[in-house]
C-alpha cells in the first residue's frame, strides 16, 4: 500500500523553503505518499491567512502533495503545544500515517527528542526554576527556556532558541504524551531563517513574503521564491492587492467582548486575571485590534500570545477545546491520481472523514460542535475581505480541491 508520511504546515503562502521540505520528506522517511495537516483560514499567529485554505490547498497540491487535510481551528490558533498536539492527534486519527517528518534549525533527532521527554517529566528542579521565572514577570516561553537552561545546559539553551527546534520539541512532545505509533523524523532547515524579513538567493520566509505583499511590493518579484504554481495562485488571488488582516475584525472583537461575561473570559482567552484587565481597558480606549494589543502588551505575555488570544475571544474558541479528541479528519483537496489513497484514508481512520459538509448531518455531538466553530471561523474570514468588497464564499458550497 506504500508508506505515508505527514507534515504539518500552513503554507502561508507556499514557497521554495516549503518545496525543499516537502521533497527532503519523501527521501528521509522513504514515503511513497504525503499527506498535510494545513491550518485553515487562521492561523496560530493568531491572524488570519495571507489566502484562503482552499487557494492554500491547491498551492500543496500543485506542489506535490497528495492529500490536504485541515487542521481545525482550536488547534490552528493555539499555542505551539496546543497546536503541535492537535496536529499529531490528527495524523495519528488518519490511522495510515507511518511518520512524521519537520523542518528545524537543529537538523538532528536525537537532542530534539531528549528535551521532548524532559519537559513530558518535569523534575522538582524543573518545576521549582520554571515557578521562580514566572513570578518575576517573565513570559511563560522566556521562563521555560530558563528552566530548560538550568536543566540540561548550554546545548539545550541553544536549541530552544530557535523557533522551528521548539516547534518540532512540541511535535516530539505530543507524540510521547499521546503515545502515538508515527516515527519522527527531522531535517535541517536551510535558507532564509523563520523570522527572516529579507530576501536570499532563492530563499524568503513566508514572513518576509507576506511582509511583501502586505506592503504592496510587486508580485513578480516573489516569483524567484515560490513554485511557478505556487506563485501563479498568489498572483490570481491578489491581483488586486486586497489583504485581509487581524484589524478587519475589530467590531466583531468589541462585540464579542461585550457579550462574554468576565468570568468567563479566562475560558476564551486562556489569560491570567490580570492580563485579562488590561486587554479590557485596553480596548475601552481603543478600537483598532492592533491599537488594543499594543496598549494592553506587558512583558508576561508575548505579542503573539496576546494576538491569538484576541483572536480565539473574536472567534469564541473555547480554551479547553485543545484538550478535546480529535472529533474528525476534514480533506480540504488530495490529487486525483491518489484517489485510491483517499479511500484507504476513508476506510482506515479512527474517526469520521469528511469530504463534503452538506453531508455532515450524522456527525456525533462533539464533531458537529468543532465543526460549527470552523464554519463560522471561515465565515469570519470572508467577512473581514467582504470589507474591502471582497465576494463572500459559501462555505457550505465550496467543493473541496482536485487537481
Amino acid at each position: 500500500m506504500g508508506k505515508v508520511c505527514g507534515i504539518i504546515t500552513e503554507y502561508n503562502p507556499f514557497h521554495n523553503g516549503h518545496a525543499y521540505h516537502l521533497d527532503r520528506s519523501r527521501r528521509e522517511t522513504g514515503a511513497d505518499n504525503v499527506i498535510a495537516v494545513m491550518s485553515g483560514d487562521f492561523v496560530q499567529r493568531g491572524e488570519p491567512a495571507i489566502i484562503d485554505k482552499y487557494r492554500r490547498a491547491q498551492m500543496a497540491l500543485s506542489c506535490g502533495v497528495d492529500i490536504v487535510l485541515e487542521l481545525p481551528v482550536a488547534w490552528a490558533t493555539a499555542s505551539a503545544e496546543g497546536f503541535a498536539s492537535g496536529a499529531c492527534r490528527l495524523l495519528a486519527a488518519t490511522n495510515i500515517v507511518n511518520s512524521v517528518c519537520f523542518g528545524s534549525e537543529a537538523g538532528e533527532i536525537k537532542m530534539l527528542e531528549d528535551i521532548a521527554r524532559h519537559l513530558c517529566n518535569e523534575t522538582d528542579d524543573f518545576k521549582g526554576i520554571l515557578k521562580q521565572q514566572l513570578a518575576t514577570g517573565m513570559s511563560f516561553p522566556a521562563a521555560r527556556a530558563a528552566a530548560i537552561t538550568a536543566t540540561l545546559g548550554d546545548e539545550a539553551a541553544n536549541i530552544i532558541n530557535h523557533p522551528n527546534n521548539i516547534l518540532g520539541i512540541e511535535y516530539l512532545k505530543a507524540i510521547i504524551k499521546h503515545n502515538l505509533h508515527i516515527t519522527a523524523h527531522t531535517i535541517k532547515r536551510e535558507g532564509a531563517a523563520h523570522n527572516s524579513s529579507h530576501f536570499a538567493s532563492g530563499t524568503a520566509s513566508a514572513g518576509a513574503i507576506r511582509k511583501h505583499v502586505r506592503s504592496g511590493g510587486n508580485l513578480a518579484d516573489l516569483l524567484p521564491l515560490m513554485p511557478i504554481s505556487s506563485h501563479k495562485v498568489l498572483t490570481n488571488e491578489h491581483g488586486n492587492l486586497v489583504i485581509n488582516s487581524l484589524d478587519n475584525f475589530s467590531a466583531f472583537f468589541h462585540h464579542a467582548l461585550h457579550l462574554v461575561p468576565k468570568e468567563h473570559l479566562a475560558q476564551l482567552s486562556g489569560l491570567s486575571r490580570s492580563m485579562q484587565n488590561r486587554l479590557v481597558a485596553a480596548a475601552k480606549q481603543h478600537f483598532l485590534i492592533s491599537d488594543v494589543l499594543e496598549a494592553a502588551k506587558s512583558k508576561s505575555h508575548t505579542h503573539v500570545a496576546l494576538q491569538r488570544a484576541v483572536l480565539r475571544i473574536t472567534l469564541g474558541i473555547p480554551a479547553e477545546t485543545i484538550h478535546q479528541k480529535i472529533p474528525y479528519i476534514r480533506v480540504l483537496g488530495f490529487r486525483r491520481e491518489k484517489e485510491a489513497l483517499l479511500r484507504r484514508l476513508h476506510a482506515a481512520a479512527t474517526v469520521p472523514v469528511i469530504t463534503n459538509l452538506k453531508n455532515t448531518k450524522n456527525l456525533p455531538k462533539n464533531a458537529r460542535t468543532m465543526l460549527d466553530l470552523e464554519i463560522n471561523a471561515t465565515k469570519m474570514f470572508w467577512l473581514g475581505l467582504k470589507q474591502q468588497n471582497v465576494p463572500e464564499k459559501n462555505e457550505l458550497e465550496t467543493s473541496m480541491v482536485i487537481i
